[in-house]
């Protein structure tokens, strides 16, 4: 029943999204990282700011690459 609703659109712009939120986890856990301070204090906080920072951004490209492609490119 559920692969009958399924499209080649929703396969494709679920693996697209996931290349995208890979590369923010990467881009932002690899920024916080590099610029912690303040020794184990500094990486707790750090961890916590890196996550919060991914989610909110993932949440940001989500809606970005559904407006695209399911209202500008109309696949």
């Amino acid at each position: 029943m559920t692969f009958r609703a399924l499209t080649m659109k929703d396969i494709l712009t679920g693996l697209i999204k996931t290349i995208f939120f890979g590369a923010i986890i990467a881009i932002v856990g690899c920024h916080q990282g590099l610029n912690v301070k303040g020794g184990a204090d500094g990486v707790g906080k750090s961890t916590t700011t890196a996550v919060v920072r991914s989610f909110i951004l993932i949440i940001m490209m989500d809606c970005f690459i559904t407006f695209v492609f399911y209202f500008l490119l109309n696949l």
